[in-house]
């Protein structure tokens, strides 16, 4: 008898192992998708139209029709070159204009380029990593020119032409 009954609570032990691991599973399951959907983009600034700061752009500019070239430098994708017509978005979703899907750092709608007044403006659009210009997180609209280097996740892209 006496084995019978460790034969008994070892399964009971096993079984109260996978329950504790799957609620544990359902937890992280459940607070990953509760943060998927309520991700609010905290970056946003708006910048006085008449006191313009540095490279930062106001907020509510007119986005124009236009066509610009950049090339990657680091990252999946480094020595292609992107040709795209603005406004286009960056990221890994096939219906972006720069679509970087292998660069898993890279959100699905990771950024904007697009022109203003002949100027290129690169705007990120609250994606979990950041946009980086020549090294510095942007937090508002920023003006780019030739030259000059955007990072997203593991990608550099280097502004060619506009």
């Amino acid at each position: 008898m006496p084995l019978l009954l460790l034969s008994a609570l070892k399964y009971v032990l096993i079984a109260l192992i996978w329950l504790f691991f799957l609620f544990a599973m359902r937890a992280v399951w459940r607070e990953t998708r509760r943060q998927a959907r309520t991700t609010v983009s905290t970056n946003l600034v708006a910048v006085p139209i008449n006191e313009p700061t540095s490279n930062a752009i106001a907020v509510g500019t007119h986005k124009q029709k236009g066509s610009g070239k950049v090339l990657v430098l680091e990252g999946p994708y480094s020595g292609k070159t992107f040709t795209f017509e603005t406004p286009a978005l960056v990221g890994r979703d096939s219906g972006c204009s720069i679509v970087l899907s292998e660069d898993t750092f890279v959100s699905q709608r990771h950024a904007e380029i697009y022109l203003d007044r002949r100027h290129i403006i690169v705007a990120d659009l609250g994606s979990r990593n950041g946009t980086f210009v020549n090294g510095d997180q942007i937090d508002a609209p920023m003006r780019v020119t030739k030259g000059d280097v955007i990072q997203l996740g593991k990608t550099a892209l280097k502004v060619v032409a506009k």
